[in-house]
């Protein structure tokens, strides 16, 4: 042990190999040194989550992101709430203006699985953030028979799944808005897009199938998913102006910027520049602009 303290603490392995002499007959590996864990402690390494299907939204895996540095984006939200479905890895997004809400969100998500799927959500993993630990929802968890399973602190590898799925959400998100050059206070409908992608996208875990195949192949007559023909976020839309909405002399169109794909409709997301508002969602608009905006770029 003088040795030890003489040459800085080093590892007891390399001590033998200097003073042979000094273990004879006796084990390195059997040396400790009290300092030497205050001094060179180091966490431990964490294995990657093997892939093992079990059953549609029995294991939801969530996280919370935010705040975002732009103050608000068009609808004045600064977070967002992740639900992953470890079987079928379809992800829900939901934007926030505070964290507060999201205990409601997951009670009205959970109420839409038990309706839309006829299941019951068994088991939440989140990490240990405080607003996963209100009394409204704990108690609800509670009340469900809903187990409720965290990482420990400052352990984010422990919610893998959620936090690489965020890390893939934002880097999709980045990619579609840099493409053609959308403001960044459209960050949150850009999300809503990249999970909208995701989910119709090959996935490694599911053998290449996508989310949304995962989930037709347990719920084959769900009327939960719809499928539109993909545009390019951010590009210039013509909307349709219905007969009823303008005079005979007034333009049968509006250019429009598309945002993204309604989550209550089968249709598209327009934000007009002029109007600064979002145009309710629409089949009915033309894209002929983003294929010159892509001869350009």
């Amino acid at each position: 042990m003088l040795w030890h303290y003489r040459l800085g603490h080093p590892n007891f392995m390399y001590l033998g190999k200097l003073f042979p002499s000094l273990f004879m007959n006796k084990n390195p590996n059997n040396f400790s040194s009290e300092i030497c864990q205050y001094s060179k402690h180091t966490g431990n390494s964490y294995s990657s989550v093997t892939y093992k299907p079990s059953h549609p939204f029995s294991l939801i895996h969530s996280d919370v992101w935010g705040p975002s540095r732009i103050k608000k984006n068009i609808t004045g939200k600064r977070w967002f709430v992740s639900f992953i479905d470890d079987h079928t890895r379809l992800t829900w997004i939901f934007l926030m203006k505070e964290k507060s809400e999201m205990g409601q969100i997951f009670l009205d998500f959970n109420a839409m699985i038990q309706t839309q799927f006829q299941t019951k959500i068994q088991v939440l993993k989140t990490d240990n953030a405080k607003e996963f630990y209100h009394s409204v929802l704990s108690d609800y968890l509670l009340k469900q028979g809903i187990v409720h399973l965290s990482s420990c602190v400052d352990t984010p590898q422990q919610n893998e799944i959620a936090e690489r799925k965020n890390r893939h959400l934002l880097e999709v998100a980045r990619s579609i808005m840099f493409a053609t050059h959308v403001p960044k206070h459209f960050w949150g409908e850009a999300v809503l897009t990249a999970a909208y992608l995701i989910n119709r996208m090959p996935s490694r875990v599911l053998k290449f199938l996508t989310p949304c195949q995962t989930v037709l192949q347990s719920f084959p007559h769900t009327k939960f998913l719809s499928f539109l023909e993909p545009k390019v976020f951010g590009c210039t839309a013509v909307v349709h102006v219905y007969p009823h909405h303008r005079s005979k002399l007034d333009p049968k169109s509006i250019k429009c910027i598309f945002i993204g794909y309604s989550s209550h409709q089968k249709g598209y997301k327009c934000y007009s520049p002029i109007t600064k508002k979002v145009l309710p969602p629409s089949q009915n608009i033309g894209t002929f602009w983003e294929f010159q905006l892509l001869r350009v770029l």
